[in-house]
């Protein structure tokens, strides 16, 4: 699953816990009953509030029973039934918690063996992305599911965790007029009568209940076609699907999924496992997910318009192919409980982004990971944190394993290893572990065994286990020792961490000399890297390892004078890590603006703004105006120049057709700090003014590459009359990027009478549920929005968090991690930590939160003085 976090509405404080004794298994049921087949039988009316089942569960019981647990989440079972043999039992169905978790009392024991449980029972559908969910498009009404991590469960009475794999056999009554999708093909339909159409579905593969995926509604299909090839000797039946009227919008998904998919082929020498693949969009849908057969993705993923913006091109091969991705890492092979998914998350970031760049390599997803690898690199050196591997306990600790430190820490780790490896012996590993484990389950210590066999390198066990195990992020202390480095390692602990007890990482460093790369593993504190080749040493090749470094001022002089000749990789890392020596207490800030400075002139704007967009975080202190006029005109000198290098800014429609994409996104990227950092008058009066002609109905005045940032320029500088025009043409359009820039841009208010009316947009019906959370989330990013959702949190606290579905609710209170005050921790943590039970979770995010406040204070009372005298000499 790919996450853009919070999404719509849940039922956790509807659903009353009874009184909980000590059985009651919070986390993993226990191993009485083992699940061994379903059969699943639905009446689907997505005009409906409600839906009908009928569920039979195959079932292996261990032991003679009066009573089992499994899970089940606001289901109105009617009845149940256990059949074994001859022999008839009735239940009594209790949900016993508020996660989910049921009991089946049984009128007379329940004997040792198979068994078949039947359970006959109704439920509301979901309005965000949980469960089995139904939005109105248009005029019309759609059904999709959406279960990863524990919402099978509100669809259909189960062992809903991934450890249980096994074949599904789907059965769906629907409206006659509408078409049905499932994980496999459909094998059989006719009339039920009333209007409706029986749909069956062939029995799947072993999967486990979060992969189950159904849709319903009246879609538009588009079929692609995934030829034969060298690793898959048979054409696959290939389509993509999505709400009436966006069929051309598919045709993107339609040509190039296939072509995904077969780089993922060759990659894994295995054929794509399942019997069909289906691409479906839905605009509620929260980032996408790797349901076998049937892949969800939100509409701006999938639909894409011919003059999409690169970015959006981007972001659907990214997040295409880390979804495919999970066919095998996931699919295929599940783990064995949510402590190593890990294992399918990292994974799919890692070959997510590979096969990205494979598919179209100008569009910079190797840079865009690095930078998301970068961003993890800060959440992992709080004070408060989890490593990659977590052990999971209870249900309500599963959402925060979906964080940066799974998908991109796990991402940038295994291509650390990969790197050091070399790609074959990495690969080789990756493919025993895959047939090994086929259709099955594995967790971390069957995978490191397989890596060990499958490269031949048993030394990389411990790699792997000093990254996956432990949390923080390595800092290498690199000094000049003859013609090669002395070299020491320890936590990377930036001013206001408390400290911690010593650690070590076998940490592969690499650095690059000229054209010559030379290695070595650092196992200790300290070691030693002979450098074999001339020239600027670099350490970090390609930013491809997991640590930061830190260096002299001398050594930062130097390395930095070269910085803007380096590739985009080393680049951004030798950014990253003088940013971090800074925020440790050991680079100065003048060293870093000068830095800044000398990248300006690189070429790849990730490069470039790294550690201008760092500089601009200092906002934060509240500087005083004259530092703060000096942040502006250091933004000014660090942007404007070079956009003016680019050429005059045209922001119509097609104005940079045919540029280098590079190029293109770098003057986007300088358009934007300009606007919103140096708060360049000319630039957002250009942004306001094509924003305006667009609205007006210029369809050639505003580029759908700039529409984004004009919109915000235009919201924040022309206030609500500019909103109200945008949300009458939101609500008027079909385009699903024109509406997540719109929403994004709403959310973008910056002055009271603004923040008010995007705050009543948050509870207008009129958007789709995931619109208006989106603009829930949007909102604290500045500080008025902070604050006034803060204030709307304090006095309606559970009507506000029940919007947002209980997957993405324990990430609430990250919201306010951009307040930097000691009496704004305190208001932080006495507002959300009696709410941890309403949430559902969230004590890892409410201390990272508290702790990033703390970073904060901490740093502006130990270099607030020093920003402000460089600041202000920048005037």
């Amino acid at each position: 699953m790919k996450t853009l976090l919070l999404a719509s509405a849940a039922l956790l404080f509807t659903v009353p816990a009874a009184a909980q004794t000590p059985e009651v298994p919070l986390g993993r049921l226990t191993d009485a009953a083992r699940p061994t087949a379903y059969r699943l039988a639905l009446t689907i009316d997505p005009t409906q509030p409600r839906f009908t089942g009928h569920t039979e569960i195959d079932t292996q019981v261990a032991r003679a029973t009066r009573s089992l647990y499994l899970h089940g989440n606001d289901l109105n079972v009617a009845r149940v039934i256990a059949t074994a043999g001859q022999r008839t039992l009735t239940a009594r169905y209790t949900q016993v918690d508020a996660s989910g978790v049921a009991r089946l009392d049984f009128d007379g024991a329940l004997p040792a063996g198979r068994v078949t449980l039947t359970f006959d029972y109704d439920a509301p559908f979901m309005t965000g992305s949980e469960g089995l969910y139904r939005a109105k498009v248009g005029d019309d009404w759609y059904a999709w599911t959406q279960f990863e991590p524990i919402d099978a469960r509100r669809m259909f009475p189960s062992f809903d965790e991934p450890g249980f794999k096994t074949p599904f056999t789907l059965t769906i009554t629907a409206p006659t007029a509408q078409k049905v999708f499932a994980n496999t093909p459909e094998i059989a339909h006719g009339t039920a009568g009333g209007g409706l159409t029986v749909h069956k579905f062939a029995a799947s593969k072993p999967l486990p209940t979060y992969l189950v995926a159904l849709a319903v509604g009246a879609f538009d299909v588009v079929p692609g076609n995934a030829p034969a090839n060298a690793v898959r000797k048979t054409a696959l039946p290939y389509s993509a699907i999505a709400t009436k009227g966006q069929a051309a919008r598919l045709q993107l998904a339609a040509s190039e999924g296939p072509k995904i998919l077969a780089l993922h082929e060759d990659y894994f020498g295995i054929p794509y496992p399942f019997e069909k693949l289906d691409q479906i969009a839905s605009p509620v849908m929260s980032g996408a997910m790797e349901n076998a057969g049937l892949v969800t993705y939100n509409d701006t993923l999938l639909l894409l318009s011919p003059d999409a913006p690169a970015r959006q091109r981007s972001d659907f091969g990214m997040v295409v192919a880390h979804e495919l991705a999970h066919q095998w890492f996931g699919d295929l092979v599940t783990p064995t409980w949510w402590t190593d998914i890990w294992l399918n998350e990292s994974f799919a970031e890692w070959a997510g982004n590979r096969v990205g760049e494979l598919w179209q390599p100008g569009l910079g997803t190797e840079v865009g990971q690095l930078a998301e690898a970068l961003a993890a690199m800060d959440t992992d050196s709080q004070s408060v944190g989890r490593p990659i591997r977590q052990e999971i306990k209870r249900s309500d600790e599963v959402s925060s394993a979906f964080d940066s430190i799974t998908y991109q820490k796990g991402g940038q780790v295994l291509t650390m290893v990969e790197r050091y490896l070399g790609p074959d012996r990495f690969r080789r590993g990756v493919q025993y572990h895959l047939n090994r484990f086929r259709y099955g389950n594995a967790d971390a210590n069957d995978f490191f065994a397989s890596m060990a066999k499958g490269s031949g390198d048993a030394g990389i066990v411990p790699v792997f286990r000093s990254f996956v195990e432990q949390t923080g992020v390595p800092v290498i202390s690199i000094r000049q020792d003859g013609t090669g480095w002395r070299v020491t390692q320890a936590r990377y602990r930036p001013i206001g961490v408390a400290a911690v007890a010593p650690q070590t990482w076998n940490v592969p460093i690499c650095a690059r000399q000229g054209e010559v790369r030379s290695c070595t593993l650092l196992t200790g504190a300290t070691g030693t890297l002979a450098l074999k080749g001339s020239g600027l040493a670099v350490p970090n090749a390609d930013g491809a390892g997991y640590w930061r470094y830190s260096l002299d001022d001398a050594g930062w002089q130097t390395l930095m004078a070269g910085a803007a000749a380096l590739p985009a990789r080393e680049a951004m890392a030798a950014a990253d890590s003088l940013w971090s020596d800074f925020t440790a207490g050991n680079a100065s800030f003048a060293r870093v603006v000068s830095s800044a400075r000398i990248l300006a002139d690189h070429r790849e704007r990730s490069a470039t703004l790294l550690l201008p967009s760092a500089i601009d975080g200092v906002e934060r202190f509240g500087l005083t105006p004259a530092a703060d006029a000096g942040l502006r005109r250091l933004a000014a000198d660090l942007s404007l120049p070079r956009l003016r290098s680019l050429g005059a800014l045209k922001l119509t429609t097609g104005a940079y057709a045919g540029e280098e994409t590079g190029q293109s996104q770098l003057r986007q990227s300088l358009v934007s700090y300009a606007a919103f950092v140096a708060k360049d008058a000319e630039v957002r009066r250009q942004l306001t003014t094509a924003a305006q002609a667009s609205l007006a109905g210029n369809a050639q005045a505003l580029d759908p590459s700039y529409r984004a940032v004009a919109f915000v320029a235009a919201v924040q500088d022309l206030g609500v009359p500019f909103m109200d025009q945008l949300r009458t043409a939101l609500l008027a359009s079909t385009d699903p990027l024109f509406r997540q820039q719109a929403v994004r841009a709403l959310g973008a208010a910056d002055t009271p009478a603004a923040v008010t009316r995007a705050l009543a947009l948050t509870e207008d019906q009129a958007l789709q549920s995931s619109e208006r959370v989106s603009m829930l989330r949007t909102l604290p990013t500045r500080p008025i929005g902070r604050d006034a959702v803060f204030a709307r949190l304090q006095q309606n606290f559970e009507a506000i968090a029940g919007t947002i579905p209980a997957f993405s609710r324990p990430r609430l209170p990250l919201s306010f991690a951009g307040y930097c005050s000691a009496d704004k921790a305190a208001a932080v943590e006495a507002l959300f930590r009696p709410k941890l039970a309403i949430l559902g979770g969230g004590a890892l995010e409410l201390g990272q939160t508290l702790d990033a406040i703390n970073q904060c204070v901490a740093l502006k009372a130990a270099k607030g003085a020093e920003i402000e005298a460089v600041l202000t000499k920048a005037q």
